[in-house]
């Protein structure tokens, strides 16, 4: 008992990372998946939220249940990171519900470049103007699907919630990154993904 004790105390002081896949993913080995060996390995325990497969018009109808699941599983001192329609997720579970989270990392966010992340102490925005992906689905009404992951965070009062733009494609200290997946890409990784760490690992000393 002890033993499980002396774990289950091990476990709740390590920083809790949640990872959020976009559309057009059922996670396996993809994507998102690719960065819980760069968290371990900083100390983190990740947890890979999944919720299958989803297309364009589905993504409009099932997000806000989505985003329930989410609220649920976040606590306060948790970080996130999210990518594309994982963004949106993630904004819902906000404004809807209340999450709240440590640092939240925007990868290529499919969202109107006008939503701010209230319920984060931080929140970095990862874009570059290549990414023609998010720019199409700002054409989709009454959706919160917008540029952001092209164009960054424009709303005036994202410094004011901690929010900072990364452009990818213009950055002395990253690869350039040009797209909406090319984040994820073999040759991309090893130098984004111990730097993306870093951020999260800076705000745990911070708070």
């Amino acid at each position: 008992m002890a033993l499980i004790q002396s774990l289950r105390d091990a476990a709740a002081s390590q920083p809790h990372v949640v990872l959020v896949h976009g559309i057009h993913s059922a996670e396996g080995t993809t994507n998102m998946r690719r960065l819980v060996p760069y968290f371990e390995q900083a100390g983190f325990r990740v947890t890979v939220f999944e919720y299958g497969w989803m297309g364009v018009l589905q993504a409009r109808w099932k997000n806000p249940g989505i985003a329930r699941r989410l609220a649920a599983l976040v606590r306060e001192s948790d970080h996130l990171v999210c990518h594309s329609n994982g963004a949106a997720i993630a904004w819902l579970a906000m404004r809807n519900h209340g999450m709240k989270c440590r640092r939240i990392s925007l990868i290529a966010p499919a969202l109107d470049t006008d939503k701010v992340f209230e319920g984060a102490i931080w929140a970095d925005v990862y874009h570059n103007a290549c990414d023609h992906v998010v720019w199409l689905a700002r054409l989709l009404w009454w959706h919160a699907w917008g540029s952001m992951g092209r164009d960054g965070c424009l709303n005036p009062r994202a410094l004011a919630f901690g929010h900072a733009n990364v452009d990818v494609a213009n950055h002395a200290a990253l690869p350039r990154i040009c797209g909406h997946l090319e984040y994820f890409e073999p040759y991309i990784l090893p130098r984004l993904g111990p730097w993306l760490v870093r951020r999260h690992l800076r705000s745990e000393e911070r708070v």
